[in-house]
This record gives C-alpha cells, sequence and structure tokens, in this order.
C-alpha cells in the first residue's frame, strides 16, 4: 500500500508537503471538514499505516482513483448486531438499551452503496467541473443533469449517514455546476433556480463552501444584469459564511468588479487586495481548470475587467496580456475560451478609448469568435465596446462590428 501511494505521488511529481496540501484541499469539498495532514502523515502512511476510511476517500478523490488502485486494505466487516453479543455459551442477556443500541449501529452501516461507487461519483463530478472552461455549454448541461439525476436517485438507496450526506454534497456540485451552464446559456430563471438547489443542499448538509459558490453565483449573475449593488451585497455575504476557502477569493473578487462598475476605485481595489491576501494562504489547486477552485491566473482574469471599470487602460491592458498569454498554449489550443474572449474585448475597450478604431473592432470580432461562450457575460463586456464604438457608427469597419453583436444577441432577442 505504502509503495502504491508514493508512487502516485512521485508521478504528479509532488514532494510529501504538496500531497499534504492537496489532502487538506480536497477535504473540504468531500468530507466538508478540514483533514489535518502534515508531511509525517503522509510518511507514516507511505510506511504501511491505514489511513482512516475517510481519509482514503479523499486520498482516492486527489489522484482520481479508487482506494483498492491505490492499495488500501479492504474496510473490516461491519458492525451487526450477530457478532459474537449470542444469548447462549454463558453470556448473559444483553440490557435492552444495550440491544436496542447495537441494531441502531448496524443499520446506520448497512449500505447498499460501495466507498468505490461514492468515490467514482465524485471523481466524475471533478470531471465535469474541470470541462466547464473548454467544452460546448449545450453539451456539458446535458451531462451534467443526467448525472445528477443519477445522483439524487442513489439517495433512494440504503446508505450510511455519512454516504448519504456525500451523495448529497456531490448534488450540490452538480447542481452548481448546472446553474453556471444555464446561465451561459441564457436562462437566467433556470439558473437561479439551480442556484437555490445549490444553496438548499449546502444547507442541508452543512457545506458552508456550497453555500459559498451559491452566493457567488447570483453575485456573478447580478453583475452581469447591470446590478452591482446587488451584487456586492450578495459577495459580502458570502464571505461572511466561508471566508477562508477558494470560493472567498472570488467573492471577493466579484465584490470588486461590483464596485469598480459602481465607480468606487478605493472598494474594488481594497476587495481585490483581500482575495489575493486569501489566495496566498492556499495551496496550489492540483487541477487549475477546475471551475470551483481559483488560482493567480484566475484572480489575474478578474483584475482585467475592474481596471476595464474603471478606466485604467494600462493595467487593463497588462492584466489582459497576461490572461492571454494563460489561456493562449504553445501548440495553438485554448486553455480558457471564455475567458480569452473577454481579456480581447478589454484590450478591444481599450484601443477604442484610444481612438484606435481597426485595433478596437479587430480585437471585439476576434472574442466573439469563439464557440465556447457565457452569453450574459460576454455580452457585459461587450457592452463597454460598443458604447466606445457608437459615436463612430459611420464608420465602415464599425458597422461590421455591429453586425456581429446584433448575430450573437438574436438568440437572446427571440427568447425574450
Amino acid at each position: 500500500m505504502g509503495n502504491k501511494l508514493r508512487a502516485f505521488r512521485h508521478a504528479r511529481r509532488w514532494r510529501q508537503r504538496d500531497l499534504a496540501d492537496q489532502v487538506e484541499v480536497m477535504s473540504r469539498r468531500v468530507l466538508n471538514e478540514t483533514l489535518s495532514v502534515t508531511e509525517r502523515t503522509i510518511s507514516r502512511w507511505e510506511g504501511g499505516d491505514t489511513p482512516s476510511l475517510p481519509a482514503q476517500r479523499v486520498i482516492a478523490a486527489v489522484f482520481e482513483t479508487t482506494p483498492e488502485e491505490l492499495g488500501f486494505p479492504a474496510p473490516a466487516p461491519e458492525v451487526a448486531v450477530a457478532s459474537g453479543l449470542g444469548l447462549g455459551d454463558g453470556f448473559a442477556a444483553p440490557e435492552p438499551d444495550a440491544v436496542d443500541a447495537f441494531e441502531l449501529v448496524a443499520r446506520l452501516t448497512r449500505s447498499d452503496a460501495s466507498d468505490a461507487t461514492l468515490a467514482m461519483l465524485a471523481r466524475r463530478v471533478d470531471l465535469l467541473c474541470r470541462e466547464y472552461p473548454v467544452r460546448r455549454a449545450d453539451e456539458l448541461l446535458a451531462e451534467s443533469r443526467r448525472w445528477l439525476d443519477r445522483t439524487l436517485a442513489m439517495t433512494d438507496r440504503r446508505l450510511t449517514l455519512t454516504q448519504h450526506r456525500e451523495t448529497l454534497v456531490q448534488a450540490g456540485w452538480l447542481s452548481a455546476l448546472v446553474a453556471c451552464l444555464t446561465y451561459d446559456l441564457g436562462d437566467a430563471s433556470g439558473a437561479e433556480t439551480w442556484r437555490e438547489a445549490t444553496a438548499q443542499l449546502g444547507n442541508e448538509t452543512g457545506h458552508s463552501e456550497l453555500i459559498g459558490w451559491s452566493y457567488e453565483i447570483a453575485a456573478w449573475m447580478a453583475l452581469t444584469s447591470g446590478r452591482p449593488a446587488d451584487a456586492a451585497e450578495y459577495a459580502t455575504v458570502g464571505e461572511e459564511i466561508d471566508g477562508t476557502s477558494c470560493v472567498s477569493v472570488q467573492l471577493a473578487a466579484q465584490r470588486a468588479r461590483a464596485l469598480a462598475l459602481a465607480g468606487d476605485r478605493v472598494g474594488a481595489e481594497a476587495a481585490m487586495a483581500r482575495g489575493r491576501a486569501t489566495l496566498a494562504h492556499l495551496p496550489a489547486p492540483a487541477d487549475p481548470d477546475h471551475h470551483f477552485v481559483i488560482d493567480p491566473a484566475k484572480a489575474d482574469f478578474y483584475a482585467v475587467d475592474v481596471y476595464r471599470m474603471l478606466d485604467m487602460r494600462e493595467a487593463a491592458s497588462e492584466y489582459a496580456h497576461r490572461v492571454l498569454d494563460y489561456c493562449e498554449r504553445p501548440d495553438g489550443s485554448i486553455r480558457s475560451p471564455m475567458r480569452r474572449s473577454e481579456a480581447l474585448m478589454t484590450l478591444g475597450t481599450v484601443a477604442a478609448r484610444n481612438g484606435e478604431l481597426d485595433a478596437a473592432v479587430a480585437h471585439g470580432l476576434n472574442a466573439l469568435g469563439d464557440s465556447r461562450k457565457c452569453l450574459p457575460s460576454l455580452l457585459a463586456v461587450a457592452a463597454d465596446l460598443n458604447t466606445e464604438l457608437r459615436q463612430h457608427n459611420h464608420e465602415p469597419v464599425v458597422g461590421q462590428w455591429r453586425e456581429a453583436l446584433d448575430a450573437i444577441r438574436a438568440p437572446l432577442t427571440l427568447e425574450s
């Protein structure tokens, strides 16, 4: 077992400290509590000590595998009433309360689902969340809804209390993902329904990070629909609920954007600084493409918006180029089309403000060209560029921009 765990760690090129950090981060997502893990803990596990069953599930989720594949021994049979506490062979009859207690333990530990099933579910949910930046929203939404239906169906099976809670937590993450994808496709009403479901599942399971993300989604939707005051309020409430995990960093970023949209430069920069300070104390995520994690590259993306809204052109351009450098791989593939599009739109807005119409339209048309879009977010950023170009409507190049923008808006216009 120890050799397998060490081999899995070496395959990721992690130090023992890195694995300990990843276990702590993943434990919040899987268990909604932080496992206290140190390098010494990892060393003991690699040396042959067997982690607890909850720790095994967390480690398996970190490596996207099962406890069995990691080489952990199968757990001992569950405690049952007929476990040697018989009434014959000279044993005294147990007290009624003791019988009831053993029956309770037996029922609570019976399950129709194995830990391998739950580990597989957690891996699938993580995979879907990692596909968010690049996969077509309609396709990913359809698959996420199917997995959400399967996950909720699992709650009708006989599960232990721990398994039941873990299943609801995974349903919460899927619900949050469905909310985001639904909003990406322009269905604000449907997205709000799924956001509320995320909040309810977070409350039912006592999962503060899920609740925090439900407020982050609310802030995002308010911001992109032109309600900065509501967005700032949602972000503030969310930070009060969960002020230490990665969602608090994103909540701070949403508050910074809301304050910037309202023209409050001091407040916006203070919110960004608070988010970066929290981020500096969090371990680097194992997979930064996961939609519900944040890393310095994602923080740069939010800074682009803040500086564009505040008309700080030099800073907006600098951070937009940072985002493009991150998104555009050397082989020409795009790591995050949506971030790239909004960075390009910001460069277009800066160019328009500087009177460079050809460059502004070129950036804008490039930004509209990616197939993976969040329509409300993209159109909110495009509105800034459109405002700057409107005063040049007589220019033929601006006509090209208007036609392209109208084509993107058309589905939402027809739906409304």
